[in-house]
């Protein structure tokens, strides 16, 4: 999953070592910002507390952080960290949609990795500028009834590695050649399935609301990513098997 981020560890590295390294690594940060992060939002939206109540109707997020900081001086200075610690954090991001966008072909590959990684940062700049106002609301709506292939994408990795390769391993020569690398029926469909059948039934999110997650209490209950993890783990291992038998890859 880590790829190209780890490209300069010596190939013996123990995995252990790789997944601790990435697992602390991201939830020790991330769940220290998601708490705080959520009483201060808590606090603001309920109005327990009135001076960040008032804060966040009149300035958003920024007012809020504005008024979470003492004193004043080092408020300001905080926000100009966050802000540079955006685009700190979008530039990884950036590196992966190009090296991602070579992968799909010999053309893509001809283009350098930052001529795409430019080209996504320029959409990027314009959507954000052309929709200020609104952008951050509709892609976090939108984007949120996507987010159920991931638990797909992990469960295909995993199963692909720890099961199908386990013995065969990767003939790493072939990483550019289409005729002997797999097809990818396998991984695709169930990628669909999964989202299909599991996600889009079991997701609850603001601009829909599945089938099965309505009949959970009383506004619904978002079982999307374990649905379709489940039918993810059916579907892979036998479309996988017969992709191996008839195409021998």
């Amino acid at each position: 999953m880590a790829a190209d981020y780890y490209v300069n560890y010596p190939s013996k590295t123990k995995g252990w070592k790789i997944f601790a390294l990435t697992w602390f690594g991201l939830l020790i940060p991330a769940a220290f910002t998601t708490v705080v992060g959520a009483l201060l939002g808590n606090a603001a939206i309920t109005a327990a507390y009135p001076p960040y109540s008032d804060a966040y109707n009149a300035a958003g997020l920024g007012g809020l952080l504005r008024v979470a900081f003492h004193p004043l001086g080092w408020s300001k200075f905080c926000l100009v960290m966050f802000a540079f610690s955006v685009l700190g954090n979008n530039v990884p991001v950036l590196y992966s949609m190009g090296l991602s966008l070579q992968l799909l072909g010999d053309f893509f590959h001809a283009v350098p990795r930052f001529i795409w990684s430019l080209l996504c940062a320029i959409v990027i700049a314009v959507l954000g500028i052309a929709g200020q106002e609104h952008l951050s609301d509709v892609i976090s709506d939108f984007v949120s009834m996507l987010g159920y292939w991931t638990v797909s994408f992990t469960l295909i990795l995993l199963l692909e590695d720890r099961w199908f390769r386990k013995s065969d391993g990767y003939n790493l020569a072939a990483w550019d050649s289409p005729s002997q690398l797999p097809w990818g029926a396998a991984a695709v469909t169930s990628l669909v399935v999964g989202y299909c059948a599991g996600g889009v039934p079991g997701m609850q999110q603001t601009w829909y609301t599945g089938p099965i997650a309505a009949k959970i209490g009383d506004y619904g209950g978002d079982v999307g990513i374990y649905l379709s993890g489940i039918f993810t783990l059916l579907v892979y291992p036998v479309a996988r098997t017969l992709e191996k038998k008839y195409t021998d890859r």
